[in-house]
Formats: structure tokens, C-alpha cells, sequence
């Protein structure tokens, strides 16, 4: 499957799920770093589509048997306040589009059925997106320290990353996903999220346990997985 087969099936099952009254609230952009490229096998980025019905809010108990071979990210995402354009993107900072930061807790299918890899598979599965964990976040005026996340299972590090390629990913991200939406008849539109991809690797989550991702100064997310 090419990628662009792969999402015309995307846009094909998210009209149907429409059609049975879920509701699309955003985007997500996949395979941003070089660790999640080369677990995945894909050299490029992709995005998928957010589900008013796979949102679940910090300290969620969900169980493992709802998810296929689950796997977990962890970054940061962001809601806009209006359509970005590119003067957004004009300096160095968060940009000026974005209305609030927060950390989340992707959830991942992690199915792939394919002998190679193959990024038509994974986009027409969604980018086997499989809902998000999220907390409250903070403004981008708030957010003026040095940030930084951390992924905790049952208080455990998992892994850590820090500094500008934090916010150097949600703009790349943003602006890659902008001329995407576009390109396709879309718009991005206040009020929507957008996970902006993980610099840590994707997680394999094979027993029951507690997964924090603490990521200061945008907040904490957490939630517990059972059988």
C-alpha cells in the first residue's frame, strides 16, 4: 500500500466512525525523531486523526485487554487557538497560534502485519494511534523554563529527555502538519489538539503498572494500567 492509498483508507474509516457519531478533535504527527523512525522502519513523517472517544483524562485506569500488543509515547501536545500561518513560525519561541502546552500519554496498537515495514500500512491504520491520556497544561507565557520529560513506570525512569528539541518538535510538527491539512482540503481550527510527536522511544507495556510522564513546566500525566 503507497502512502497515499494509505490515507484515502485513513479518511475512508474516520468518515465511517464519523458517521456513527465520533467526533475528529485533532491530529496526531508520528515518526518526528530518530528513535521512533528506526523502531518503526519510516524515514518520514505521518499523522493521524484524534477521536473525541479515545481522550481520556490524567489518572485513567484502563484496562491492557482493550488494546492490541499496547505500547505507550510520551510528549507533549498542544491545543491551538486559530489557524497557524506561517508568521507563527517566524522565530525561535512557541508560536503564537498555540493556547495551551500539556504532556500526554499516547496509546498505540502496536500491529504491524506487513513482512517490512511499510509507512502505507501504518498511516491506513491510523499511525496505529489508539487514543491519548491527557492533564490540564499551561499557556505558553507559563511555560518559560527550561522544559523537559520524563517516563516513569511504576516510578521508575523509563527515559528522559531535555531542552530545546522539546519545543523545536512541536513547531517542526506544526508546521509540517499545517501545509499537510491543507494540501488536502483541510484546516487546522481553534480548539483543536495536536500531539506533536515523541523524542523517547515507544514503550511496550506488557504488565499492569502506573505510567507517569512528568514534564515540567507544562504538567504531569499519569495512568494505570490493569489486566
Amino acid at each position: 500500500m503507497s502512502v497515499a492509498e494509505g490515507y484515502e483508507l485513513q479518511s475512508a474509516v474516520a468518515a465511517l466512525r464519523s458517521q456513527r457519531g465520533e467526533r475528529i478533535i485533532g491530529y496526531k504527527v508520528g515518526c518526528t525523531s530518530p528513535t521512533i523512525r528506526s523502531q518503526l522502519g519510516i524515514d518520514h513523517r505521518v499523522t493521524g486523526r484524534l477521536f473525541d472517544s479515545e481522550q481520556h483524562t490524567s489518572g485513567v485506569v484502563l484496562s491492557r485487554k482493550n488494546f492490541a500488543n499496547l505500547a505507550i509515547e510520551g510528549e507533549l501536545a498542544v491545543e491551538v487557538s486559530r489557524e497557524p500561518t506561517q508568521q507563527d513560525f517566524a522565530g525561535t519561541e512557541v508560536p503564537a497560534c498555540v493556547a495551551r502546552m500539556f504532556p500526554v500519554i499516547e496509546l498505540h496498537n502496536h500491529v504491524i502485519r506487513g513482512e517490512q515495514p511499510s509507512a502505507g500500512e501504518l498511516i491506513a491504520n491510523n499511525a496505529i494511534h489508539a487514543g491519548f491520556v491527557v492533564g490540564s497544561g499551561v499557556t505558553p507565557k507559563e511555560a518559560s523554563s527550561e522544559p523537559s520529560l520524563a517516563i516513569f513506570a511504576d516510578d521508575q525512569m523509563l527515559e528522559e529527555c531535555a531542552g530545546a528539541a522539546l519545543i523545536q518538535t512541536v513547531r517542526s510538527s506544526l508546521t509540517w502538519l499545517m501545509e499537510i491539512v491543507r494540501e488536502r482540503g483541510d484546516r487546522l481550527s481553534a480548539g483543536q489538539i495536536v500531539l506533536t510527536g515523541s523524542i523517547p522511544s515507544l514503550i511496550p507495556i506488557g504488565a499492569d503498572c502506573c505510567i507517569v510522564v512528568d514534564a515540567p513546566p507544562f504538567g504531569r500525566v499519569e495512568v494505570t494500567f490493569v489486566t
